[in-house]
């Protein structure tokens, strides 16, 4: 049976997610018995960053990951998904505060205390899973001072040592791949 590669260059959004669960059900009923995630993300939407990290878990099937650019925020939870972590040298992930963007004009103490403690759960559930997956790092990073206090620049080679990455490989596609793309729109 040929690789079936899913190709994410794009930010992660309902649409985006959407594509992305779709392309790996698609590629799955066509008898894939594992999936190679060649990610490149600057992140996004904390939930759906979630989402998919709980949907690929859910998958009984072999995942690889590869960082073929940058990954960045949510995109590394995405990342961490994966069994087999591959990162290309020349990649870099970044880890940076959490925001939370305001679409209402006024709001009130009751619904800032609720923004308050989504924000602060959704650092304590990214800092959960990133330290399950990142459990035989040779130097931990404090994940919990970078999501909220200083970003983290990782080259590729550095992600070793943290736990991200098991390997830095300029990984080539076999030539009989079967290739699905996901796009935000």
């Amino acid at each position: 049976m040929s690789e079936h590669i899913i190709h994410f260059h794009c930010g992660v959004d309902q649409a985006s997610t959407e594509h992305f669960r779709d392309r790996c059900l698609e590629a799955l009923g066509k008898g894939a018995t594992g999936l190679l995630l060649n990610l490149s993300t600057a992140g996004g939407s904390t939930a759906l960053g979630f989402t998919l990290y709980n949907f690929l878990k859910s998958l009984k099937v072999p995942i690889r990951a590869l960082n073929s650019g940058n990954i960045e925020s949510m995109g590394i939870v995405i990342y961490l998904a994966a069994q087999e972590r591959i990162v290309c040298p020349h990649s870099r992930f970044l880890i940076h505060p959490m925001s939370w963007y305001f679409n209402q004009s006024s709001v009130d103490h009751s619904r800032m205390r609720e923004y308050l403690r989504s924000l602060d759960n959704d650092l304590q559930r990214y800092v959960n899973i990133y330290e399950s997956e990142t459990v035989s790092a040779v130097h931990p990073l404090d994940i919990g001072r970078c999501l909220s206090a200083e970003e983290k620049v990782i080259r590729a080679e550095d992600s070793l040592a943290c736990g991200i990455a098991h390997r830095v490989e300029q990984l080539q596609f076999a030539e009989d791949a079967v290739h699905w793309t996901v796009s935000a729109s």
